[in-house]
């Protein structure tokens, strides 16, 4: 065998082994299919844009990581059904998931159960703070703010700015009667008094009745918590000629797109703010090297919750990385130890309660351009 053949051989047999290796497994259950797919796949997006730029990295224990998913459907029952198959049959080591609250509630016990540590990359509610860590399922990790975490931020900046009166309007559904809820207590705990909190029924187009009874109030500031109001609410606020300040988790793309070019170039809506964990207009190198790497492979703009599914990814990674392990209790203990910095900025640190706390923004449109005005909470 000659020198050159002897080289080539040896560089097969070096590289055969990582080319070989059996990859590290994640598991995802997440809404792959129904009316709520769309909400999946960019989670889905998230966690494969992740994963793509650790392989190219190097993996991870000198292993590719690759991600199993189990379609949830937006149904407990499914989403139960699919995390057993996940853990059972496909010994995944670690979960990400559920994306929606009521599965990411039933799966809860079964990761307990088996000790699967359950990574909540996107369910936001304080209830699984709470249940969560020291007392409760310490196989459960949450990686976002909570809905009282981002409710206290705006408060606290509310009251910072010398607003005393709020009055709160929502859309009906499970959501947001939750993010009004944890509004209204937030403003309760703060000293600011809340005048109002409406709820908008279904389909309703006409809002100018709702606006005015809420000026009648006088309120420093409303608060909106809207979906599919937030257009005929937009437009119907120009319409009123009421110019209260409007904050809360406004879908600017679509309240800006509501009102005329006129009402905005008059500075309409420069008064609006809005509190969000994740926006594009945030500008630091990381974010935006992320936003650049998500379009240049999907070729649209990320979610909040892609973002949630990208960095949550990083995470589970950066725990197995330290653990120096894939086993489900190794990566559960490294969780719990968990020091990654956030592209928002801070670090996941985790608390009792398996719960990090990273900044949030206030964002608002100044000169008819959207631009961060404040980071909050953290």
């Amino acid at each position: 065998m000659t020198l050159r053949m002897v080289l080539l051989t040896g560089c097969v047999l070096a590289f055969t082994p990582v080319l070989a290796a059996e990859p590290v497994r994640i598991g995802v259950t997440t809404i792959l299919s129904g009316q709520y797919a769309e909400r999946g796949q960019s989670e889905q997006y998230g966690v494969e844009l992740a994963l793509q730029r650790i392989n190219e990295a190097g993996g991870v224990l000198g292993r590719p990581v690759e991600a199993l998913y189990g379609d949830n459907a937006a149904d407990p029952a499914t989403g139960i059904a699919a995390t057993k198959r996940l853990i059972e049959e496909q010994h995944v080591p670690v979960l990400l998931g559920a994306l929606w609250t009521p599965v990411t509630h039933a799966i809860m016990p079964i990761v307990a159960e088996a000790k699967v540590p359950l990574v909540i990359d996107i369910s936001a509610g304080q209830d699984f703070v709470d249940a969560s860590g020291i007392g409760g399922n310490d196989y459960a990790f949450k990686t976002i703010p909570s809905d009282r975490d981002i409710a206290l931020a705006l408060m606290g900046w509310l009251k910072g700015r010398g607003v005393h009166s709020v009055a709160i309007v929502s859309d009906d559904n499970p959501f947001n009667h939750v993010n009004a809820d944890s509004m209204e207590k937030a403003a309760s705990a703060g000293g600011i008094k809340v005048l109002a909190n409406e709820t908008i029924a279904k389909d309703t187009k006409d809002l100018a009745p709702l606006l005015g009874q809420l000026k009648a109030l006088a309120p420093d500031q409303i608060v909106t918590l809207l979906g599919p109001s937030t257009a005929p609410f937009f437009r119907d606020f120009e319409q009123s000629g009421w110019r209260v300040p409007i904050t809360g988790r406004i879908d600017f793309s679509v309240a800006t797109g509501a009102v005329s070019p006129q009402f905005l170039e008059s500075g309409g809506l420069d008064d609006a703010t809005s509190v969000t964990v994740f926006n594009p207009l945030i500008e630091t190198p990381g974010v935006q090297d992320f936003i650049q790497a998500y379009r240049a492979k999907y070729g649209i703009m990320p979610t909040q919750r892609s973002f949630f599914a990208y960095e949550a990814t990083n995470l589970v990674v950066d725990a197995i990385r330290r653990a120096n392990s894939d086993k489900p209790e190794d990566i559960q203990r490294a969780l719990k130890t968990t020091t990654m910095p956030s592209l928002l900025g801070g670090t996941y640190a985790m608390d009792d309660h398996n719960h990090p706390h990273t900044p949030m923004q206030i964002v608002g449109v100044r000169g008819g351009k959207m631009s961060v005005i404040a980071l909050v909470g953290g």
